[in-house]
């Protein structure tokens, strides 16, 4: 009974280490280059505006994958049906607490397009540094008489999965209740032999 007490006390602390990392606070800033915060790009008499989405930087909390809208992209007027392109150049910095320490600085570059009124994005993100992951930049076109931040704004985001990297004090915790099932098996083991 005391051994089986004993190997479910290891298995709890073993299990409480690791969730005690799922969870964390991070903060994502970014700066916008080209084209400038809130900046109107007309297409032969198509406007759409671009905007940094608000507040930024924005902390998020006690989150494991978030899709971060980095860019918002309204259209408040059509005529005409222009075409062109704008470069986009944007630098980001993520910045994550105790729970989930490390930095991620990067890019994200692309393209914005406009043919025949209709918008499209293609680009890519360049990342470095550690503790977490950026992927799936994606690109949501503004529907016709849009405006930034409202529901038929478009946006260009990508998803932020955070990786628990263990503190000490958790790793430490975790080793003794390993140590304790080992110990266990070890004499369970010798009484069988």
């Amino acid at each position: 009974m005391i051994k089986r007490f004993a190997t479910l006390a290891a298995l709890t602390v073993a299990a409480l280490s690791f969730a005690g990392q799922a969870h964390a606070d991070y903060t994502l800033a970014l700066t916008l280059n080209a084209p400038a915060s809130n900046t109107n790009i007309n297409f032969n008499g198509t406007v759409f505006q671009f905007a940094v989405p608000t507040p930024n930087p924005r902390t998020v909390p006690d989150a494991l994958a978030l899709n971060f809208n980095i860019i918002n992209v309204a259209e408040p007027s059509a005529s005409a049906s222009g075409s062109g392109q704008i470069s986009i150049n944007e630098s980001f910095t993520l910045t994550g607490t105790a729970g989930t320490p490390g930095l991620v600085t990067g890019t994200v570059t692309g393209t914005f397009t406009v043919t025949g009124g209709t918008s499209t994005f293609s680009g890519t993100i360049t990342q470095a540094g550690t503790g977490f992951t950026v992927s799936g930049l994606t690109y949501a076109p503004p529907s016709l008489g849009s405006s930034i931040g409202s529901s038929d704004s478009g946006n260009i985001s990508f998803t932020v999965t955070p990786t628990a990297v263990p503190e000490p004090t958790s790793v430490a915790v975790m080793g003794l209740g390993m140590a304790g099932l080992s110990f266990i098996s070890f004499f369970r083991r010798r009484r069988v032999a």
